[in-house]
């Protein structure tokens, strides 16, 4: 009789713009591989003994994580309902940096506007202004990527 190989669904809460964003990159679900950009995300809030503060929030989806037994079988799951929300902190860093690169080198490479690219980024994941306020992600952008070296001030034009 063949062997049954279990795997664990858990489905994190993300803000409908990460939700959109996953979607996009990974499909409607992730399954865990060690080679992924997501892993050392899901590793941290699965096994990281570390306590969460962080808060739910009002408009959440859910996004599916597939995790094979296997990975159960070699590691010790502490998991608990605050630490879920730290997957979509955690999503959101790796988002802001992707966005923030391809606006830097678009800029850098071919002159392209950074609100120009900003636009692109955001359109090729159908991320609206409902889904994510514009002004707080380019303010971040503004305030923690200025050129190289501070040589001028980083304007969004």
């Amino acid at each position: 009789m063949k062997e049954t190989t279990l795997k664990f669904h858990i489905h994190f809460p993300v803000k409908p713009y990460l939700h959109k964003y996953l979607t996009h990159k990974f499909g409607p679900n992730f399954t865990y591989s060690k080679t992924s950009i997501l892993s050392p995300v899901i590793k941290a809030v699965l096994t990281e003994n570390v306590s969460s503060d962080l808060m739910g929030f009002e408009d959440s989806e859910l996004y599916e994580v597939v995790i094979p037994q296997h990975y159960f079988n070699k590691n010790s799951i502490s998991f608990s309902v605050n630490k879920t929300y730290q997957f979509n902190n955690d999503v959101d860093h790796i988002f802001r940096e992707e966005l923030f690169q391809f606006m830097v080198l678009n800029n850098e490479i071919y002159g392209i506007k950074f609100r120009t690219s900003f636009r692109d980024y955001l359109k090729k994941f159908d991320i609206t202004e409902n889904d994510v306020k514009y002004e707080t992600l380019l303010k971040h952008f503004q305030r923690n990527h200025r050129k190289k070296e501070e040589e001028t001030p980083c304007t969004v034009s």
